[in-house]
């Protein structure tokens, strides 16, 4: 049922979507009036919904309000509310533990593998996966991690932490480093990975909703990565993404889309045991993913594109995977109360509250199945 902050929300994003300005800035006024966010934690969900529909008008009116995330958090880089977020958000912690059990399923008995991680960041979801394979006594003799990541910082810190890690259990480790965007690694790339040593796993956890929209004779930008990815025939690949739709969707049910998922997000950070101050930093993570979905204007800038488990399955199906069976026994060890788990063909739902807000899908090659 809408409360009337909730059509306040929905009339300003209409307002602005036929650019009646003038109209936006006084029905966010009117929605601002109506906020406590010091005191009425739900508020503060609210605000950065408002703060989002008010940058659609920033090239006409500028900054609206004080609530803006890049000017109240010091400008703090994403990557350390990313951090915060790993530490206390059971969301991301079990996802990790769902996706890094399947790896694991996929990786144990074997001499030798290699993982190709898509979006790898600074390896911390890989490290707890070495540790776990090494409590399991299912570590392979010799693991290459070949860790594809825009950022080269990332790359740096990820083969550090991994190297580390591997001495510490004991394991012959290598580490490739592909410093760029899974969409643009070039041919030559992708037809050295041919030769890596066998079985290979892949892992793309928070990563593939970024890759860029653009469409060629190949086809579609997701779907190409995707078919890149068979044709390496990898023994199965995990994906781990937001259960929503932010990329097909136009912009009012975007709105809507963004509202549901992340309004229970923020309620899930609002149940956790965490101070304050880091329970706002990790809204402002989200609160930037909000700007970008709510309030890009230009939907060629648009990062944040998210799309439903159903989504990514079509697209792994065209790219020749199926679902990987047996799901429903997939159940890691000390979850956080406040979630849950439902297991589907291909997929492990992550829920709160009965909504499913992320997806681990498993996929094997379909003349495997």
């Amino acid at each position: 049922m809408r409360t009337p902050k909730d059509e306040l929300l929905l009339e300003a994003m209409d307002h602005a979507l036929s650019a009646r300005t003038l109209a936006t800035v006084q029905t966010l006024a009117r929605l601002y009036r109506m906020l406590d966010v010091e005191r009425v934690t739900e508020d503060e969900n609210y605000a950065v919904f408002a703060t989002a529909l008010s940058r659609r008008l920033e090239g006409a009116t500028g900054a609206l309000h004080p609530y803006r995330a890049s000017d109240v958090d010091g400008g703090a880089p994403q990557i350390d509310l990313f951090r915060q977020l790993m530490k206390h958000l059971p969301l991301a912690s079990a996802a990790d533990a769902v996706a890094n059990t399947l790896l694991a399923g996929f990786l144990r008995g074997h001499a030798e593998a290699t993982l190709l991680d898509v979006g790898i960041g600074q390896g911390r979801q890989e490290c707890n996966l070495l540790r776990a394979l090494a409590r399991a006594g299912a570590l392979p003799r010799h693991l290459t991690v070949v860790g594809v990541d825009p950022s080269g910082a990332s790359l740096c810190e990820a083969r550090c932490a991994l190297m580390g890690v591997a001495q510490e259990v004991g394991l012959s480790l290598a580490f490739e480093a592909v410093e760029s965007p899974v969409e643009d690694v070039d041919a030559a790339t992708w037809a050295r990975w041919r030769g890596v040593r066998r079985p290979l796993v892949v892992n793309a956890a928070f990563a593939l909703h970024h890759v860029a929209e653009g469409a060629s004779r190949e086809g579609e930008a997701r779907d190409r990565v995707l078919g890149r990815l068979a044709s390496l025939e990898p023994v199965g690949v995990v994906l781990c993404e937001p259960n929503v739709d932010h990329h097909r969707a136009p912009a009012r049910e975007r709105l809507v889309n963004a509202w549901h998922h992340f309004s229970r997000v923020f309620r899930l950070l609002d149940t956790l045991e965490v101070p304050g101050g880091e329970r706002r930093a990790m809204k402002r993570f989200f609160g930037r993913e909000v700007e970008d979905i709510v309030g890009t204007v230009n939907e060629a800038e648009r990062c944040e594109r998210h799309e439903t488990a159903t989504s990514w399955w079509e697209r792994l199906e065209r790219a020749g995977f199926t679902p990987r069976g047996g799901m429903d026994a997939v159940c890691p060890p000390g979850m956080h109360p406040a979630v849950g788990l439902r297991a589907e063909e291909g997929t492990v739902g992550i829920t709160f509250r009965d909504d499913v807000l992320v997806a681990v899908l498993a996929a094997v090659p379909k003349e495997a199945a």
